[in-house]
């Protein structure tokens, strides 16, 4: 007889059988492989899996009975967030449905559902804004694990896209703990529940992902803008919004928010608002019925790889931009600075100063220290009230050296071209024409009307210092323009534009 033998490199396929159920003979006296037998296990092995199937059991057990399913009836048309520019095409599916077709604008009054986590025993649930937002009334149904229905008040934060509902229980409720997702690590355990496609009160499990994700959905004011979001792979789909992203110890960790799908169900890659940031949100919402945060006038970025050595740091919040007449202007923070303490609280990236000027109240004198030039400075602002400061927005969106090369065309900044945008007499520069779509300028941001005044901090007045400055970069580097944006003729605000040279 003759026996077959096949390699996978240097790995006999017979090695690999068992996992498929198959039975191989390799010759001579062998005994018959089976799966069976490969599933034998050490009693350490046993002790193992025995444990870890006993932690989600707790967890299905102590958290299931938290989580609730929310609807909410829409009163007046509501248009879905569109897809997020920056993902190949690919839908960023939001968890809530509208009436049975799910997801889209409606004519006629319809009905939004999602889920919910039982965060304290007197009846205060967390979920997302996008679950309730238009909810009639600001008031939903809330169907909790035995099946009982409660009406719920709506306390809603468009910003963080997070919301809290109120109920008024017969009897304390289970709750579910608050982990600090500070200690989130890649790699943890992730169990997610909720209410997919309507099933109330499914578990999944994966792990987590990734952290510190950023997106944006939607635009104008119906935009969102997430600055840090915790990846995670346990299978989340329409209808799991709201619900709670755990850890291994039953702690929630996240509130599951949106996933990245080509199809609109998961695809293995989902999102949640990490706890901390649901923390400081939800205590406000309960204490104040609202969130009121604190502005400074800025756009924060993490700083660019191609832009450390020249700035002499990793660590920080780069200011791409400030806003005129608010509390950053004043106190003479200018683009291109990079603030690492915000009132002796350490700034490590843009998240950090989000979080430092959102959790500061209105009004509050702090101290800022900030790197200019390779210097570090301090100075001193009072912070303004959050109402649509750059701040909380998402950063400018992703909007070849000479100019001509890096993708736009330089103009000379005339009288005429001055007077129509209200500039100071005294103002020399660049002005931005035209820019070629998917260029690198436009990619950095770069917009046509743009106002170039400097390069890497240097001043230019004319196109051709401006192309000297550009070519005296080497490819792959990053060149920094210093330029004047206008959301309105006269009223400029000043921007760092850091593009990278082909």
């Amino acid at each position: 007889m003759n026996y077959e033998r096949r390699m996978l490199g240097a790995l006999p396929v017979a090695a690999l059988a068992g996992a498929l159920g198959a039975t191989l003979w390799l010759g001579g006296s062998s005994p018959k492989v089976t799966a069976q037998d490969n599933i034998s296990m050490t009693q350490e092995q046993r002790v193992a899996v025995a444990s870890l199937e006993g932690a989600f059991m707790r967890i299905a057990d102590t958290v299931q009975p938290a989580t609730v399913s929310i609807k909410a009836q829409i009163a007046a048309p509501t248009r879905r967030e569109s897809p997020l520019p920056d993902m190949e095409g690919f839908p960023f599916e939001e968890f809530f449905r509208r009436g049975p077709g799910g997801g889209g604008p409606r004519s006629r009054p319809g009905e939004a559902s999602g889920s919910g986590v039982i965060v304290r025993q007197d009846g205060y649930i967390l979920t997302n804004d996008h679950v309730v937002a238009g909810a009639r009334d600001n008031m939903v149904r809330v169907t909790l694990n035995d099946g009982t229905t409660l009406p719920g008040k709506v306390f809603r934060d468009q910003q963080s896209d997070l919301a809290v509902v109120k109920v008024d229980a017969a009897k304390p409720l289970p709750y579910v703990r608050l982990a600090d997702s500070n200690r989130v690590r890649v790699g943890q355990w992730a169990v997610a529940i909720g209410s997919p496609f309507g099933q109330q009160n499914t578990m999944t499990a994966g792990i987590v992902s990734a952290l510190h994700r950023k997106s944006e959905i939607g635009s104008g004011t119906d935009g969102r803008y997430y600055p840090s979001l915790i990846q995670t792979d346990a299978s989340i789909n329409p209808g799991n919004s709201g619900g709670p992203l755990l850890n291994i110890n039953g702690e929630l960790v996240g509130v599951n928010v949106a996933i990245y799908s080509p199809t609109g169900t998961s695809a293995g890659i989902g999102y949640a608002i990490p706890s901390n940031t649901a923390k400081t949100v939800m205590e406000q919402l309960i204490t104040r019925g609202k969130v009121v945060r604190g502005s400074l006038g800025v756009v924060p970025t993490d700083i660019l790889p191609g832009l450390r050595q020249r700035l002499g740091t990793d660590k920080g919040a780069y200011v791409k931009e400030v806003a005129p007449r608010t509390p950053a202007e004043t106190a003479g923070i200018r683009e291109d600075d990079v603030i690492t303490r915000f009132n002796g609280q350490e700034i490590t990236d843009e998240n950090s100063l989000r979080e430092a000027i959102g959790a500061t109240a209105p009004g509050t004198r702090v101290s800022i220290t900030l790197l200019r030039g390779g210097r570090t400075q301090t100075v001193a602002a009072t912070l303004g009230s959050k109402e649509d400061s750059p701040e909380e927005a998402a950063p400018a969106a992703p909007t070849r050296r000479p100019a001509n090369v890096l993708g736009f065309e330089p103009r000379v900044l005339n009288s005429e071209i001055a007077q129509d945008l209200k500039l100071p007499a005294a103002t020399r520069g660049v002005v931005v024409g035209s820019v070629q779509p998917g260029s690198p300028a436009s990619e950095a941001g770069l917009s046509q009307g743009n106002v170039i005044i400097g390069v890497d901090g240097v001043p230019v007045t004319s196109a051709e210092a401006l192309n000297r400055a550009i070519s005296a970069a080497k490819s792959g580097d990053y060149v920094t323009l210093n330029v004047l944006r206008f959301r309105e003729a006269g009223n400029p605000s000043r921007a760092a534009i850091n593009i990278q040279v082909p």
